[in-house]
């Protein structure tokens, strides 16, 4: 019995981040909005898988997400773990809606990338999960595994 709820311990990881995930539902107006890259986020120091030599993963401090009332969806430099590839950046447009992922709130985003040299190429689909428990929100975006706690966070201009 103790091999096997060790075996269950080991094989369940958790997001450290999820406990501030939203679970209500909010309204548009209250995600509609200018998000800009956080100051923590700014500061983190995110490595890359050993697939990418261990390097640093590249955080655009003038990154920028825009919801518009409309749901329309403007992403400056928004950073992007690349797909299991190189790590780089989206700017582009497209559009965005208010949706679940299991018990929380998310914002899907479906953005084509317009950066001419970014290694990441074509349509994206973000899933950005609303950060905070009451309005201005936080826009989270996990990079790689879930488990490992990596992330950029948007918060909400005023």
């Amino acid at each position: 019995m103790s091999v096997v709820s060790l075996v269950l311990l080991v094989g369940c990881q958790y997001d450290p981040w999820a406990g501030r995930f939203l679970t209500a539902q909010p309204s548009e107006q209250e995600v509609a909005g200018t998000y800009v890259i956080d100051a923590d986020s700014q500061k983190r120091n995110i490595k890359l898988p050993l697939a990418q030599k261990n390097a640093a993963f590249p955080i655009d401090h003038s990154a920028q997400i825009v919801l518009s009332g409309d749901h329309e969806a403007q992403f400056i430099h928004v950073p992007e773990d690349g797909r299991g590839k190189d790590a780089c950046s989206v700017t582009g447009r497209g559009s965005w809606h208010l949706g679940t992922n299991d018990n929380f709130s998310v914002v899907r985003a479906s953005i084509v990338n317009e950066e001419p040299n970014s290694p990441c190429k074509g349509d994206f689909e973000y899933e950005l999960m609303l950060y905070g428990k009451r309005s201005p929100y936080k826009l989270h975006i996990t990079i790689g595994d879930p488990d490992s706690g990596d992330a950029v966070q948007f918060e909400k201009q005023h």
